[in-house]
């Protein structure tokens, strides 16, 4: 059955009503404000003292601010793949960045419902999708680790200008949660870059498209590591400033094992204060940045009078732990990994400033479109397991949630969370762990309940939500299957992943002068760095991985040695 035709979506009554094009002009434009590894305490509005976005602060002022959002899947793909087709990991086949055996799966998209629904839907940014455009008519990309220059669109303007850099995010392999600086001017830059598209976006399509709307998806990079930001932002935030991430000293033995991973990318740093406070910094830099960039995007729609007919959506697909617990990254079930910011501003549907602490997720945000434009899903397809965020008056659920289950991985790595207003139940697969917390008493997760026998009812509705919305390969012989964990290590674990892009190994030859050497780039991103050392991290480790040589940087006999 094709999902081309206007009854799929609209449906056939609203289809015979009035042309595509009549029904489309009485409907808002639609603009998704999109960060990667956004955490949610990391706004003004969100309680952080430390960390300037008065941007987005006014957009929270003029909409909602759901306090408690939540990622479906604390990882890029299998969030955003959630996201846009509103269905969880047992249907969409994304489990983290890794897809499940078989096929892949084909559902209506919203991007594909705003497209029937008569909208132009256009993309910037990073999208982490791959070999689709999932509905959208046009994406103009800006990846990680790309492989071909002339595949992303940002990589393909900065050779426009000129510009001669190597990695314009920062270096991934040996310095991937690591401080450093980038070497791009800010007006070349990656999260300048997605506020000057998305505004050009705008102007042109109203000035060539007229009265269609438009959904707009400008979709940031940043905050994701690597912790590279461009000056100004790189020295905006001093790091005798900055508060030290808590936890730090978690034992490992109190990890399940697929936690490990997010201390061992660490690489060290969560036992030296300098460079946490470092990372920190220049984590706000990049916030920062796109708050710029946000108010940018927000002026221009005033600008062209359409803000009042525009719906705006702030998120992100999953936090960032940035040394709580120990850990970075992401992957795992802790606050600062799965809560994540969430502002909505639908004119005439939403209450100015008001805060709603509803159970809520990025599942939510489809059926939210649907509701407020009066479209229709295709019945022959699973229901949507979320709910309209505008489904009463003012912004919020119509009908309150007791618990949202955020959920990971597959095998010996699967984790369920069941989080409620109160309290967060986390199931391992590994070696069958439970976790228990008390959040109102304990919001920094440090005293596991678990042990108190207080868990019974918590695990009996994660394993009722598993069987409904989960894998059915988490159960044998109608059991939650345990997997055996590893030994604990005697020291803390380290790894080093190598995952640059290779585009600048791919480029023509006579292409490469344009761009620095990888002595240069690696000099240039730890020069004013000085909480690094070549002591402190992996050396061996990248080595023996097969890491580019360090020969020719400030680390080059460390490297010899290592």
């Amino acid at each position: 059955m094709s999902i081309n035709r206007r009854e799929l979506l609209l449906g056939p009554a609203a289809a015979a009503v009035l042309p595509r094009a009549a029904q489309a002009q009485n409907r808002p434009n639609i603009l998704l404000l999109f960060t990667d590894e956004l955490r949610f305490d990391a706004l003004g509005c969100m309680g952080n003292r430390h960390l300037r976005t008065p941007h987005l602060d006014a957009l929270a002022a003029s909409g909602v601010r759901f306090t408690n959002a939540f990622t479906p899947t604390p990882v890029c793909i299998a969030a955003r793949m959630s996201l846009i087709s509103g269905h969880r990991s047992r249907l969409t086949r994304w489990t983290a960045n890794s897809k499940l055996p078989g096929p892949d799966a084909r559902f209506p998209t919203m991007m594909d419902a705003l497209r029937e629904g008569g909208y132009r839907t256009h993309a910037v940014g990073k999208m982490h999708f791959s070999g689709r455009h999932f509905g959208l008519h046009r994406h103009e990309r800006m990846e990680e680790a790309v492989h071909r220059r002339i595949d992303d669109d940002y990589l393909m303007y900065l050779k426009s200008r000129g510009v001669r850099t190597r990695h314009p995010q920062g270096l991934r392999d040996l310095l991937y949660l690591q401080p450093q600086t980038s070497g791009i001017a800010a007006e070349h830059a990656q999260s300048t870059w997605i506020a000057d598209r998305s505004v050009a976006f705008i102007r042109e399509h109203l000035r060539y498209r007229g009265s269609q709307p438009f959904f707009l998806w400008s979709s940031w990079i940043a905050p994701h590591p690597p912790f590279a930001p461009c000056d100004p932002y790189a020295g905006m935030y001093r790091p005798e400033e900055m508060p030290l991430p808590y936890y730090t000293d978690r034992p490992l033995a109190s990890l399940p094992f697929p936690a490990w991973s997010e201390r061992a990318r660490l690489d060290g740093a969560h036992l030296d204060p300098p460079r946490l406070r470092r990372m920190k910094a220049l984590y706000y830099g990049q916030i920062s940045h796109i708050d710029d960039g946000v108010g940018r995007i927000l002026a221009e729609i005033e600008r062209q009078g359409i803000a009042g007919n525009t719906v705006v959506i702030f998120t992100s697909d999953h936090g960032e732990m940035l040394g709580d617990h120990g850990l970075g990254h992401k992957s795992v079930p802790y606050e600062p990994s799965a809560h994540i910011p969430l502002l909505l501003r639908w004119p005439g549907r939403t209450q100015p400033g008001r805060g709603c602490d509803d159970l809520v997720g990025l599942t939510d945000l489809f059926p939210t479109l649907l509701d407020g434009l009066k479209l229709s899903y295709p019945g022959d397809y699973p229901a949507l397991t979320g709910e309209s965020l505008i489904g009463r008056p003012g912004g919020g659920l119509a009908k309150l949630r007791e618990s949202y289950v955020v959920d990971f991985g597959q095998g010996a790595r699967r984790w369920l969370s069941l989080r409620t207003k109160s309290h967060k139940y986390v199931l391992w697969a590994a070696g069958g762990r439970e976790e228990l917390y008390d959040l109102e008493a304990d919001p920094e997760e440090r005293n596991n309940l678990a042990a108190t026998g207080a868990t019974a009812a918590f695990r009996t509705k994660a394993l009722d939500w598993e069987t409904r919305q989960g894998l059915k390969e988490s159960f044998e012989n109608g059991a939650f299957r345990r997997y055996p964990e590893p030994p604990v290590p005697d020291g803390p674990p380290r790894s080093v992943v190598l995952n640059e892009g290779r585009w600048p190994a791919n480029l023509p030859e006579d292409e490469r002068a344009g761009v620095e050497s990888y002595a240069e780039a690696f000099t240039r991103a730890i020069s004013r760095e000085t909480t690094l050392s070549p002591e402190e991290l992996s050396l061996g480790l990248y080595k023996k991985g097969k890491g580019e040589p360090l020969a020719g940087t400030p680390w080059e006999e460390a490297w010899r040695r290592a």
